[in-house]
């Protein structure tokens, strides 16, 4: 038996036969030159991008936007063209531009220009494989049978080269619990374990079995009889989990005392209801309309949004679709909206800011909305409010769209609902006196404890201070909760702490009735709910709410 320890990065538990995976080269082919590398990565990107944009939707097909707007960059090609006239070989004038600019971005100040860091080196990885004629993923052994893939480390385009269906199960050397890899392997339902050393000695496993431990980050290989034996009464707790929801797959949430709670599905795309129908849920609780506008190079016309607006919500109908609008900046960027850099962009101009200073486009925007919605139940949530006076102008843009529509003879519906997304510490803290202008509020969780913690997300380095369990983030949270109930405003919380069912019971005991979360994560929420009685959810928050250290709050919220 042999055991590897790593990070537990997507959970789950499997049970399969190993493989390794390194790339292989075409011996026998020439290197070509970096102009034909550059077209050749280009077209498998946009593939991928295709690919993932139709399996995953718009929010994990933006890693492929960014590398095909990199790709497309003189900035990068330039520089590797200079160091190959200057002698260097093609591969080797990749790998030290892309290392150079890799690391000056590392060192930016920029936020924006940080996070592409982590994108260079996978483009450097990706036009060396290209010139050394790398071929994509590997023939998995024609047994039909899934395998848990072991490597030292993978990419975004290898994650998505791989036919998902063979796919067991990831376990790699490198790579963080946050990479772009496990994100992809979280939206495939794969569990994946990152940062296993000694992945090199899996070589000689190569089809022998193995159970991957996504929940405990540890990969078991010829399991003894005592691992076997623990990991087969693990499996068969994971098939009756499965059973138990497939059970309360046509009943709405309710908790033990019989509560009824709301549970909503987010989407970036309408095509992300693929499979609303066969659940029994509450509706669209954030439709993310960015990829409307980043899926092209172009600005959507009028009856495009119309269109996909109007397909989401039929598809959910009777329940009603909540659209987000456009929220764009921080790490979004639209090439026609002649966005700046800027020092701090997820300080800077975005979302709600960026639509008031764009008002065409956003008017465009709620004019769809409205004409989409006629005859159906939708709302209008508004991204990143921060003041008053942003929902104010907000509405006074919809008043006077209208107009338009009135002058002009359409039907609309009139009477739609507008909210706002409560994401900053500003909303929160006067969430009293926002609840007196809006219609309902969804919290957006990770954007909340970012500015809450002052941590950056997507920072490694402060990774342990983005902590959601900090005594101020649930204050606030609770303080919102609390402002809805007294004004008489429905609150929902659309962000990862919905999905996350070590806060379900806390979330209830707050006083939340509903959740808004992907669709894959609805059955194991409304599951959670099903379990936890109110009483005993409100004790836990009380408790929680009387805790000053987030390592205690944890500890409380675990014991449950």
């Amino acid at each position: 038996m042999k055991i590897l320890k790593g990070i537990a990065a997507a959970q789950g538990l499997v049970f399969g036969k190993m493989i390794y995976f390194e790339k292989n080269f075409d011996n026998g082919a020439n290197e070509i030159g970096i102009d034909e590398a550059a077209e050749k990565a280009l077209e498998k990107v946009r593939y991928l991008h295709k690919k993932t944009l139709d399996t995953l939707g718009a929010e994990k097909a933006k890693i492929f936007s960014a590398y095909e707007m990199l790709l497309s960059d003189k900035m990068l090609i330039t520089p590797i063209k200079t160091a190959i006239e200057n002698g260097e070989d093609a591969k080797s004038a990749v790998e030290s531009v892309t290392k150079t600019m890799s690391d000056k971005l590392s060192s930016s100040k920029n936020e924006y220009m940080r996070q592409r860091a982590e994108d260079i080196i996978y483009i450097g990885s990706l036009l060396c494989d290209v010139i050394s004629g790398a071929e994509d993923g590997f023939d998995f052994p024609d047994d039909g049978e899934k395998y848990i893939v072991a490597a030292k480390e993978l990419t975004p385009v290898d994650t998505m080269m791989f036919d998902k269906d063979r796919i067991a199960g990831f376990i790699t050397e490198k790579g963080g619990a946050t990479s772009h890899v496990v994100i992809l392997a979280k939206s495939l339902g794969i569990p994946a374990v990152v940062g296993a050393d000694g992945i090199a000695e899996i070589k000689e496993f190569n089809g022998e079995e193995a159970y991957l431990d996504g929940y405990g980050g540890r990969l078991i290989i010829t399991p003894d009889e005592g691992a076997s034996a623990e990991y087969a009464r693990k499996l068969d707790d994971e098939r009756k989990f499965a059973q138990e929801l497939e059970k309360i797959k046509k009943n709405g949430a309710q908790t033990e005392d019989g509560e009824r709670i709301s549970v909503c599905v987010n989407i970036g795309k309408p095509s992300d209801l693929k499979g609303y129908e066969e659940e029994k849920l509450d509706g669209v609780g954030l439709f993310r309309s960015e990829f409307l506008y980043s899926s092209k190079s172009v600005k959507p016309s009028f009856d495009e949004q119309v269109k996909a607006y109007r397909e989401a919500i039929e598809k959910a109908s009777p329940d009603a679709v909540t659209i987000r609008t456009l929220d764009i900046g921080g790490d979004k960027r639209l090439d026609y909206l002649d966005m700046k850099d800027e020092e701090n962009p997820f300080l800077g101009n975005r979302g709600i800011r960026l639509c008031l200073k764009n008002e065409e486009i956003f008017a465009e925007q709620l004019k769809a909305i409205l004409v989409a919605a006629r005859g159906y139940t939708a709302k209008i949530m508004l991204p990143m409010i921060t003041s008053i006076s942003e929902i104010k102008k907000a509405r006074a843009v919809l008043d006077k769209v209208k107009k338009e529509l009135d002058a002009q003879d359409t039907e609309y519906a009139d009477k739609i609902l507008v909210g706002i997304m409560i994401e900053t510490p500003a909303s929160a803290i006067m969430a009293d006196s926002f609840a007196k202008h809006s219609d309902f509020f969804s919290v957006g969780t990770n954007d909340l404890v970012q500015y809450i913690t002052a941590s950056d997300r997507g920072n490694a380095d402060v990774e342990e201070l983005y902590n959601p369990y900090h005594p101020a983030v649930i204050n606030m949270l609770s303080n919102v909760i609390k402002a809805g109930e007294r004004h008489g405003i429905e609150v929902s919380v659309c962000g990862d702490l919905a999905s996350n069912t070590e806060f379900t019971k806390l979330l209830l005991g707050l006083g939340l009735k509903k959740f808004s979360v992907p669709l894959p994560v609805a059955g194991r929420i409304k599951h959670k709910i099903s379990h936890t009685d109110g009483t005993s959810a409100r004790a836990l928050a009380k408790r929680v709410l009387g805790a000053e250290d987030e390592n205690e709050i944890k500890n409380i919220i675990l014991r449950g």
